[in-house]
């Protein structure tokens, strides 16, 4: 192969991969729903005034895409990726998964609040699922979920067919700081 021919066909590469890359920053299309193109955004980790931890991840508009937290309650909130449920706290589920692992959460969709995304429907799950859970089962699957989260892979929310992706949770020291107030 000539030096020529091999330069155009690195950047044909690059230009492919850069468009990639570019249209998958966009976001899921407004028109069609989620689905598993990757939200553009990005992840914080915050304490609300009731001194309540929260891990999220936030589009570019500031609107709640994922989050998680613990206060009264230990809490998974997010877009949920399925067909929008008619009548508000309908049962659903959600899988979370980072290409290894994968977690089913049951739970409530409700329409969207104004803090998420327009035209979108907000899942939630109270205390993991399972309130009932000693302490140290309780523990354990804390830090499952911990471990999907901090797995430093991309994490695909699915529900009835429907997916998005999120990029990998990288902010520094959430964990710890999450695990020492809750």
């Amino acid at each position: 192969m000539t030096p020529h021919a091999r330069l155009l066909g690195i950047i044909v590469a690059l230009s492919w991969l850069g468009l990639s890359v570019a249209s998958a920053a966009d976001g899921p299309s407004k028109d069609s729903g989620p689905s598993k193109d990757t939200w553009k955004g990005a992840w914080k980790f915050e304490i609300d005034r009731q001194d309540r931890p929260w891990l999220g991840f936030y589009d570019t508009r500031g609107k709640t895409v994922f989050r998680i937290g613990c206060g009264t309650h230990f809490e998974i909130d997010a877009v949920y990726p399925g067909d929008a449920r008619k009548q508000e706290h309908t049962e659903a589920s959600i899988t979370i998964a980072n290409g290894k692992t994968q977690l089913d959460f049951a739970g409530f969709t409700y329409v969207g609040p104004e803090s998420f995304p327009a035209n979108t429907t907000m899942f939630n799950q109270p205390d993991l699922g399972y309130p009932e859970l000693d302490e140290d089962k309780w523990r354990a699957l804390e830090n499952r979920v911990f471990d999907l989260l901090g797995s430093g892979q991309p994490l695909t929310i699915s529900a009835d067919g429907k997916s998005y992706v999120l990029p990998p949770a990288k902010v520094p020291r959430w964990r710890a700081r999450f695990q020492k107030i809750c």
